[in-house]
């Protein structure tokens, strides 16, 4: 039922836009119907990602068989990463190389710090279970003990405290003169 579900699902037609909806609906169904998660983060990751997956789905250049084989294993499908793909180049020549220019001797320096990902978690809580059946852990009821999340974070399926991400900050402010915080996608835990 399994492999059947997929390949179902990956022979809808994912280009238009009212099959955005159907794909997220069937995703759902899907990621359901073979525990891949409870259903609430089910339907809630699906919703955050349906147009994602739809675009990369109508974009992949696998066939229904190899991509279950990659999502579900051999079972479903076969999918070999060593095999040969054609990547077919536009036929517009390369620009010509310009070596940087240095600055001159005495020159200003700036020194800039760049963030990336961070991933904060306002419902992270110090002493809660570092592993649970959910994407995100390091959330709920402290438990103390081995296996209990710390309080500067903790590895795993945890993303940052507050608190961390504040005295990283902090830190920061005191050794670098200029910072640029970037995120490309919403908490994870966004089904909550």
């Amino acid at each position: 039922p399994r492999c059947h579900g997929c390949h179902r699902a990956l022979t809808l037609p994912p280009q238009t836009e009212p099959n955005v909806a159907r794909v997220g609906r069937v995703a759902s169904r899907l990621c359901q119907e073979l525990r891949l998660a409870r259903p609430a983060v089910c339907q809630q990751a699906v919703e955050l990602f349906q147009r994602d997956v739809v675009t990369a789905w109508a974009r992949s250049v696998l066939r229904p068989g190899e991509a279950c084989g990659l999502l579900l294993g051999q079972r479903c499908g076969h999918w070999d990463i060593l095999a040969d793909w054609n990547l077919t180049m536009p036929g517009t020549p390369k620009p010509p190389v310009r070596p940087p220019v240095p600055p001159p001797p005495g020159a200003p320096v700036e020194h800039i710090l760049f963030l990336t990902d961070l991933h904060w978690d306002r419902q992270y809580q110090p002493g809660s279970a570092v592993a649970c059946p959910d994407p995100l852990c390091c959330r709920g009821e402290p438990l103390g003990g081995p296996g209990s999340a710390g309080f500067w974070g903790s590895y795993g399926k945890c993303d940052l405290p507050l608190h961390t991400i504040e005295a990283l900050l902090e830190h920061a402010v005191g050794t670098v003169a200029n910072g640029s915080l970037a995120s490309s996608r919403p908490v994870v835990g966004s089904w909550q």
